[in-house]
């Protein structure tokens, strides 16, 4: 009898498996939007540091450039955890992620980056049948 409920919940395991090119993109965007956390993460503490160096020499424009890398922080951080949603086979991580790529790119990004975030969104696009 136990091997009958090991037996059919094979199936269910198998059915839920991360296609292995899913896997690949997730990495690549865990390295990609995880080095991008950490360095507006290094940015922010950055100013925070130039600002108490300067004091009030630097004061309105250390203080105004601290605004633009807490967003970049907060929209990588989403895409980051709509590739962790994506890992665990989870639809609404495909959006989340989508609309982050649109925001990093409305808020700053070049040409480079427009053609990786196309890319990357298709790559994803091409699997979210697998995701539930």
């Amino acid at each position: 009898m136990e091997e009958q409920n090991v037996q059919a919940s094979a199936p269910e395991a198998a059915a839920k498996q991360r296609p292995t090119f899913l896997t690949i993109l997730c990495i690549l965007t865990f390295i990609g939007s995880g080095l991008a956390v950490l360095m507006y993460l290094l940015g922010i503490f950055g100013i925070g540091a130039l600002n108490n160096l300067l004091g009030s020499y630097a004061g309105a424009t250390a203080d105004a450039g601290v605004l633009k890398p807490i967003l970049m922080l907060v929209i990588s951080a989403a895409s980051l955890y709509g590739a962790v949603m994506m890992w665990n086979l989870k639809k609404l991580g495909f959006y989340l992620y989508v609309a982050a790529q649109v925001l990093l790119l409305v808020f700053g990004w070049g040409i480079l980056a427009l053609v990786f975030a196309v890319l990357f969104v298709v790559l994803y696009g091409l699997n979210l049948k697998h995701l539930q």
